[in-house]
């Protein structure tokens, strides 16, 4: 989360320089501005037109105005100094990484295909119960590919389950979203849904390797290979232990008709000390949370990030009223120039 400092000058320097610049040339301009006896010309009988009311009056007016003018215009000129000398305000976030790694592994096979949307959906339960792991998508069926790598940019891991699952849809029709993110899954139609490969592929993908870190797959699939692999998924399940990677199971429900596959895949996980659970059961992926929470996390000792913000908005603000102010007081001057017109006319 990011923490707001105080609002600082970048050019402090020049704000000072400018303001000091604006004052001599007010103070020059107060002393020519005021009447000078050289050269002036007498004229006999003036103090009965300064007695008159409507000279006084049109006096104080033009004084009014003058001075309304000369706030407006030092108003607009400190609001270009604050401009020029460049507010900036300094952001700070502490990262608090934990040295957790999750990779969400999922079954793309044909026989996945109508209950994929709903496992990414269990996917996005499990990522908002999560705080600051790493997370990763790949998906598998007889070759692996990566939807993306460990990240901790949850925003985008949202954005591309959402994107997931509607490219699986019902999976009642195959769509062009559907063979799009699936490409490249499938290389030979006669070995498919490789439960072990794909779980050997999933423990291939954690990355920082010389890191103590705490790691995890969540493995979806119903269990029904078709054809045979590099792996079996006990092969696979041993390979995930000897890395010191935790396995949590979800099964599809249909792999509940087919006994052999459940114990198969329950024992599997649970050999490296991970959770099994049917998809849709409830307190399934709250299992995984709880699961993934009690993996040991350290954490890592970074350096804040920090970022400097351009803050114009007051000095913008400042000079617009002053500009404003100027235009209403030579539209005042206008209107009464009009009106003295009209009124010596008539």
């Amino acid at each position: 989360m990011w923490t707001d400092a105080s609002t600082e000058l970048r050019w402090p320097w020049l704000a000072v320089g400018l303001a000091v610049l604006v004052l001599v040339l007010l103070a020059v301009w107060l002393r020519t501005w005021r009447p000078s006896r050289a050269g002036a010309s007498y004229v006999a009988h003036t103090a009965r037109l300064r007695a008159l009311p409507r000279y006084r009056t049109l006096v104080r007016r033009q004084v009014a105005l003058g001075a309304c003018l000369t706030l407006a215009a030092l108003v607009a000129c400190t609001g270009a100094i604050v401009l020029a000398a460049r507010p900036q305000q300094r952001q700070t976030m502490e990262r608090n990484d934990r040295t957790r790694d999750i990779v969400l592994c999922l079954d793309a096979s044909g026989s996945m295909a109508e209950v994929d949307a709903q496992v990414v959906r269990e996917f996005r339960t499990i990522v908002e119960g999560l705080r600051g792991e790493r997370v990763g998508l790949t998906i598998w069926s007889g070759a692996a590919i990566t939807i993306f790598p460990l990240t901790d940019d949850y925003d985008y891991v949202v954005q591309q389950l959402d994107a997931a699952e509607k490219a699986f849809g019902d999976g009642k029709v195959i769509t062009d979203a559907f063979a799009v993110f699936t490409a490249g899954t499938v290389i030979d139609w006669d070995i498919q849904s490789q439960m072990g490969d794909g779980l050997a592929s999933c423990v291939q993908r954690f990355d920082r390797r010389d890191e103590k870190r705490s790691r995890a797959i969540v493995l979806a699939s119903d269990n029904e290979p078709v054809g045979r692999g590099i792996y079996t998924l006990p092969e696979a399940a041993q390979v995930a232990a000897d890395a010191d990677v935790v396995v949590h199971g979800i099964a599809a429900p249909d792999t509940a008709r087919r006994p052999e596959a459940v114990r198969e895949f329950e024992s599997a996980v649970t050999s490296t000390g991970g959770t099994f659970s049917l998809l849709g059961s409830d307190g399934g992926a709250g299992a995984v949370i709880d699961a993934i929470g009690n993996l040991a996390a350290t954490p890592i000792d970074r350096p804040p990030v920090v970022q400097v913000l351009d803050r114009p908005r007051a000095g913008v603000i400042i000079a617009g009223i002053g500009l404003a102010g100027l235009v209403l007081v030579w539209a005042a001057q206008v209107v009464l120039v009009l009106r003295d017109r009209r009124e010596g006319r008539g």
